[in-house]
């Protein structure tokens, strides 16, 4: 056993005081794995509603006790070719405690992700970051398109989160926040953007600027209408398939879902998914040729109302990413 191996298990976690998440085995440093949790505790490119760098604490506290091993999708009238019986979620991989991701420089923190993840990707590591806000995403992607190419992406969000930089600086100072990161990605070429899939959008616009640069660059994107539009379903089918066409990286923004569902977060917005849609949704990546290289779930404020049920959908989601 590694030396930097520290607890495991559930009597481990009740002696040493530590929450891992899942209670997967704490890791101090990176070591060969299948794959490694990762907190991302920074929110300084969150604009309005703060606290998302506490998301990892509540996200690993809201899974103490959650079995790694899901319920079937179906028990009556399944079909194993369809629903193909897992095992259990995340089997070999490890929680590597959190990023210093420090709260007072963008830059830094991005670079403390991208070092972080690169360092566990060289070990043959998957990553899944617990945010965080949802900025801190483009510095995995840096990480995973170095050592894999052009990704994939499969993003669950309110927002396109693709502002423009010079907007952003004349608005706010500073050229990224966590609603600029997915144009930055494919600007920096991390990103193919015919693999590239955003769904859940519905946030009212200031213009339509971000939407023509997305549709330029070939993303596909889907509102919660278009989604429950069952004349699209193949079409939907058809996208969802395409981002795992290669290395691929799935990213959910917890405003994703309805604020009934999900209120503790930065930025929400009614009409969203619900839970049911959107682990729904989360099974295209089980279907995919190869498992995605990263994954994240971001954007859990816990210091604002509803803090407790938002994080408990997260880390449920976070589960059946693994599953």
């Amino acid at each position: 056993m590694d030396p930097a191996l520290l607890f495991t298990g559930v009597d481990a976690v009740l002696r040493s005081g530590l929450t891992p998440f899942l209670g997967l085995p704490a890791q101090a440093g990176p070591c060969e794995a299948a794959g490694v949790v990762l907190g991302a505790p920074f929110d300084g490119g969150v604009l309005h509603r703060p606290g998302a760098r506490l998301g990892p604490w509540a996200l690993r506290a809201a899974s103490l006790g959650l079995g790694r091993l899901p319920m079937p999708l179906r028990l009556q009238g399944r079909d194993e070719l369809e629903y193909p019986p897992r095992g259990y979620a995340a089997v070999d991989w490890v929680d590597g405690g959190n990023l210093p991701t420090r709260p007072f420089g963008i830059g830094d923190a991005l670079r403390a992700v991208q070092g972080g993840c690169a360092a566990w990707i060289a070990e043959g590591a998957r990553t899944l970051l617990l945010g965080g806000d949802h900025l801190m995403t483009l510095g995995a992607l840096r990480a995973h398109a170095e050592a894999h190419g052009p990704l994939g992406l499969l993003h669950f969000d309110a927002h396109p989160d693709a502002g423009d930089e010079a907007m952003a600086a004349a608005l706010w100072g500073s050229p990224v926040h966590h609603g600029t990161w997915v144009r930055q990605a494919l600007q920096e070429g991390l990103l193919d953007g015919r693999r590239t899939v955003q769904v859940g959008l519905r946030a009212p616009r200031h213009d339509s600027e971000e939407l023509a640069f997305l549709a330029d660059a070939g993303v596909r994107m889907w509102t919660p209408y278009d989604l429950r539009d069952g004349r699209l379903a193949s079409q939907l089918q058809g996208d969802l398939a395409r981002v795992g066409q290669g290395p691929a990286y799935v990213s959910v923004d917890l405003d994703v879902l309805d604020p009934a569902f999900c209120p503790a977060v930065a930025e929400p917005v009614p009409g969203g998914l619900s839970v049911l849609e959107t682990l729904q949704l989360l099974q295209a990546v089980h279907r995919w040729p190869a498992p995605w290289v990263g994954a994240d779930v971001m954007e859990l404020a816990p210091p604002l109302p509803g803090a407790e049920e938002t994080a408990r959908v997260g880390a449920h989601l976070a589960l059946h990413l693994l599953a």
